[in-house]
């Protein structure tokens, strides 16, 4: 309690937190109106294809730019821009109702959001300070978890009652809430200790992600857990092209059972993100996302296996858990490794791959449906999901992620690849001088290896 209650005396977070709820609450309904507008224009699964492609490709585009903008920018003008875009699509859907237009303005409000999104994770991450990370996403997880749902139902309601502008004009109310927020944020960026030479060296690269891919892999437990989400990803949402014809095909279930399905997927992601909440070591973060590969992987066999709805329901539950925990987890895990200054590319950068893995999974989830059938499907998504879990369990095994030592900031955690020197936490390490008048007093030197004591002289 004592922590929440420091996160929440954030002002930032006061100001961003609730108008982000509002947000995924008007984004969950305009995301149903935009599938129903899609689904009764008569296009067909491909020009539903096309839409989802339409939220990804945006953030894949300009994963490289938008790292820098988020660790150079002013987060302020970042934020009008950024959430300005994203009401004027809105309005701009509420106009219109061609599907070119449609996808048009997809692709605008996407790109909007392609800013923001990693800027919003490395200003809150900053105000909070690392040692509070892991509350703030489980209460963001938590949020979440709750107006989607909530969201989405209000959204079909009126769509049917009031047609799909209406819910488009809402979401845009909601978006210009959070914009109001972002411009009333007091956090800055990140001192960037690099020379003004390299930072001009580094535009002419900003539209191609190398920096972002430079910080993950200078940090061996982050890439770790990088190569470990890309192909989890493509398993995962890989079937959510196939969950429809498992549960109204192969199961039975009605209308309003597949509705049951999510709702109860919803209830368990609310309770997991409150349960990741609890984790202060980033040993036991990376043992409970392990455990949670396995365990999403082992519900998605139990959803192909299922007999009747009911085992589904229970099935979406406990995946919803896992995901939840994982996802707050690995969030914490890697804003906690990354140096602020850098948090905003590796962040962009870690999003793009998931949303360029989230494409592929949609072409291999139609084909999976078409060839294998739903229930098939399901269990070999989540036989190759486990194989993944092993393989990341053994690798941060040999990286030794697993210790207790390595939950602080100092030794495995910032120990970068390819010879580069760790980084070192200030706080913890504040003793890191040649203080030449301290004689009789134990001293920290700084090598190669990290802090280490040395007797005195």
């Amino acid at each position: 309690m004592k922590e929440v209650l420091h996160v929440w005396r954030v002002r930032d977070v006061r100001l961003a937190v609730p108008a982000a709820g509002l947000s995924i609450a008007g984004d969950a309904m305009a995301m149903v109106a935009l599938l129903l507008r899609v689904h009764d224009s008569g296009a067909g699964p491909y020009a539903v294809t096309l839409l989802l492609v339409c939220f990804s490709l945006p953030v894949v585009v300009t994963m490289g730019l938008a790292g820098e903008v988020a660790d150079r920018g002013d987060p302020r003008l970042v934020f009008g821009l950024g959430h300005g875009a994203q009401v004027t699509a809105l309005v701009g859907l509420a106009l219109v109702d061609g599907l070119a237009e449609t996808f048009l303005l997809v692709l605008v409000l996407q790109t909007g959001f392609a800013f923001t999104n990693p800027l919003w994770s490395s200003v809150l991450s900053r105000a909070v300070g690392d040692d509070h990370v892991g509350r703030l996403v489980s209460i963001q997880q938590a949020l979440a978890a709750v107006a989607s749902p909530v969201g989405a139902g209000v959204g079909g309601v009126l769509v049917e009652l009031h047609g799909d502008r209406v819910v488009f004009l809402v979401d845009a109310a909601t978006t210009f809430a959070l914009l109001t927020a972002g411009v009333l944020v007091h956090s800055r960026p990140a001192p960037h200790p690099s020379t003004p030479e390299q930072a001009g060296s580094r535009r002419w690269l900003s539209l191609v992600p190398r920096a972002g891919l430079t910080v993950v892999r200078s940090h061996r437990v982050v890439w770790v857990l990088v190569l470990a989400l890309l192909p989890f990803v493509v398993t995962l949402e890989s079937m959510n092209a196939v969950e429809v014809f498992l549960a109204r095909d192969a199961v039975g279930a009605t209308q309003s059972e597949f509705g049951f399905w999510q709702t109860a997927t919803g209830a368990g992601a609310f309770v997991g993100a409150v349960a990741a909440g609890w984790m202060r070591r980033d040993d036991l973060r990376l043992r409970a996302i392990v455990t949670c590969l396995a365990v999403m992987s082992l519900a998605q066999v139990g959803q192909g296996l299922a007999p009747s709805v009911t085992w589904l329901y229970g099935w979406g539950a406990t995946l919803g858990l896992a995901n939840a925990v994982s996802n707050a987890c690995l969030f914490a895990v890697i804003v906690r490794a990354v140096p602020g200054h850098e948090r905003g590319k590796a962040l962009a950068f870690i999003n793009g791959m998931a949303r360029t893995c989230t494409m592929a999974a949609l072409a291999l989830g139609g084909l999976a449906a078409s060839t294998l059938g739903p229930r098939v499907s399901f269990v070999v998504a989540g036989g190759l999901g486990c194989l993944v879990a092993v393989w990341a369990g053994l690798a941060l095994h040999r990286a030794g992620a697993f210790t207790p030592a390595a939950s602080t900031h100092v030794g495995l955690w910032l120990t970068r690849a390819r010879g580069m020197q760790p980084q070192l936490d200030t706080e913890n390490v504040s003793a890191c001088h040649d203080d030449r008048h301290a004689m009789a007093a134990p001293r920290i030197r700084c090598d190669r290896h990290g802090p280490r004591r040395v007797p005195p002289r």
